[in-house]
């Protein structure tokens, strides 16, 4: 009879990449950035999966992209497949990455292409109906995760406001 432990396994680091088989720094920090702009948590797992998944290539299944990761780490400790399964689901869910599905029902994933779209804000003056244009890209960055959050992408936004001399 196998023996469990009844402890998770603590997740891996960074520093137990072995030296030279991360994937480029750039490249995990774009992603990085990506995930917290759609409301995804950075973690040291999320971290080591963005090596894994950009050092397995595009097209990668999650088998390939866990060896992968059992092939960089110091200690072949790599993630259970069930947590890279549970994140690469939320990568997909929220636009980071992209699933294909060939013929014979085996899940090909690969990073997705960032959308540039500007996003347009609008604030309406209450009283006159009066519209200015919002450029401030923390407003935009505030919108998306909270859309995130909901399942939800914004596509455009109206904000009723008044001004600040007929504030109470």
């Amino acid at each position: 009879m196998l023996a469990f432990s009844e402890h998770r396994r603590s997740s891996p680091s960074l520093n137990e990449i072995r030296p030279g088989m991360g994937a480029s720094r750039s490249a995990v920090h774009s992603l990085e950035e990506r995930s917290e702009e759609v409301g995804i948590k950075m973690t040291d797992l999320r971290r080591i999966l963005f090596h894994g998944i950009l050092e397995a290539g595009p097209r990668a299944t999650a088998v390939e992209i866990w060896k992968t990761l059992s092939k960089m780490l110091e200690h072949g400790h790599a993630p259970s497949q069930g947590s890279i399964q549970r994140n690469l689901n939320l990568f997909v869910e929220r636009g980071i990455l992209r699933r294909d599905v060939t013929p014979d029902r085996q899940w090909l994933y690969s990073v997705a292409i960032e959308r540039k779209a500007a996003l347009a804000i609008t604030f309406v003056e209450a009283g006159t109906g009066r519209k200015i244009a919002c450029n401030a890209p923390e407003v935009v960055r505030v919108l998306r995760r909270v859309a995130a959050e909901h399942g939800l992408a914004v596509q455009g936004a109206a904000i009723t406001v008044t001004s600040s001399a007929s504030a109470p």
